[in-house]
């Protein structure tokens, strides 16, 4: 199981270890530091990837040289250089590499694989909150046009790859607005079809609730669909697999070692994603619907092979999520109990094993607490409740004021 702490980061003070799961949520005000920690969190998991599939002998030695890492985290996730200081620390524990990270923008990492790990090859999709530009603005790509290559170019650039997977004749049912589909057509571009087959039209012209989901649900859709399938490799990262596995020279029986790590590196094994604010102008019941497709997709991709490979990091303010997660929390317990009455009432393609949901909260004094209930096995909706009890309180004094 992976694990990441990271110390005096920004708005983060000191997240203690924090377990990531198959399913993590993050919770907390605005500016203590949810999407700070999901950064990093996607930032060493890409390290770890690229180490992975064979650019360790060269890659390791970059990444802990010329402060590469933490210079590549700074431009892509656009973090201000003052976020870092001589007390900044990063220290995460993937499944394959170790990484650890002390001091300033001018300082260096150290790298380690973890005896005994088989690297593997997973998809990774950092998603942000800007996702909606991609259906808000007309050809965003031709436009946007950064100094420095960042998370948001990076996502209109993999949302140019996999939006053509769904062409007219193969369209993408949306769980947010199930009356429409998604396709891309070559000449029009991106567009919605009513499933009653009576409009077409651009995700331009959709409500903001649908730009949000749109591109939300095309990825993980897609990526997790990729798991199993032919990783999309070039002819130097194929080279970098063959050289790091073998040496430039292989012999029959380093061939034959190797072999099962060789199928990890050319077949996607995992999807891994990370989501901020996944609630985006959608109403609750949507939110709790897109919440349970991911959770859907992710166990889907898990169950192609053994392990736990693909998984989702989620950042949100909205209590609506974590009563949808309660459910299926509550719904895993069950299932142990009674698999057959539980999958009447929530199906069985949304019921991950009992334990694979990690939630944190992320406070205004800069640390992180798990807020599992361990005996109730719940997410404690304590932190995002306080307005609502606030307002309860103010009611109630109003009422008594009207009814005198």
């Amino acid at each position: 199981m992976a694990t990441i702490r990271v110390k005096s980061i920004g708005p983060i003070v000191d997240t203690g270890v924090i377990e990531l799961k198959t399913v993590n949520l993050f919770i907390g005000k605005q500016s203590t530091g949810k999407s700070t920690l999901l950064k990093i969190c996607s930032h060493c998991r890409w390290v770890e990837k690229q180490l992975s599939i064979g650019k360790r002998k060269n890659g390791l030695y970059l990444y802990t040289h010329y402060y590469r890492f933490i210079q590549e985290l700074i431009k892509f996730y656009r973090f201000d250089a003052k976020f870092f200081s001589a007390g900044s620390e990063i220290s995460y524990v993937g499944d394959t590499y170790r990484i650890e990270f002390k001091g300033n923008a001018k300082s260096n990492a150290r790298i380690e694989l973890i005896e005994g790990a088989a690297p593997y090859n997973a998809r990774l999709c950092f998603i942000p909150s800007e996702r909606n530009l991609i259906s808000a603005i007309k050809d965003i790509e031709s436009w946007y046009r950064p100094k420095d290559f960042d998370q948001l170019f990076n996502f209109i650039f993999e949302w140019d790859e996999v939006r053509q997977v769904y062409g007219r004749s193969n369209p993408l049912p949306l769980v947010v607005t199930p009356e429409m589909e998604f396709f891309y057509d070559k000449a029009k571009g991106e567009q919605i079809r009513l499933t009653d087959g009576q409009k077409e039209f651009s995700p331009f012209y959709a409500s903001s609730g649908v730009q949000s989901a749109l591109p939300l649900e095309v990825m993980i859709n897609a990526l997790t669909g990729a798991v199993g399938t032919k990783a999309n490799l070039s002819k130097s990262d194929l080279m970098d697999i063959v050289n790091s596995l073998f040496g430039d020279a292989p012999d029959i029986g380093s061939v034959v070692a190797e072999s099962h790590v060789s199928k990890n590196l050319l077949t996607y094994m995992g999807a891994v994603f990370f989501i901020e604010e996944i609630e985006q102008n959608l109403f609750p019941e949507a939110q709790a619907n897109l919440l349970r497709y991911v959770v859907s997709a992710i166990k889907t991709a898990n169950g192609k092979y053994d392990g736990r490979h693909s998984m989702v990091s989620i950042t949100t303010h909205s209590p609506y999520i974590l009563t949808a997660l309660n459910v299926l929390m509550a719904a895993a317990e069950a299932y142990e109990i009674d698999p057959v009455a539980t999958a009447e009432i929530v199906p069985e393609k949304y019921i991950l094993p009992k334990g694979s949901i990690a939630a944190y909260y992320l406070t205004p004094e800069g640390t992180a607490i798990d807020i599992i209930d361990s005996e109730l096995y719940m997410v404690s909706g304590t932190n995002l409740d306080t307005v609502s009890y606030a307002v309860e309180t103010d009611l109630d004094r109003l009422n008594d004021i009207i009814c005198k």
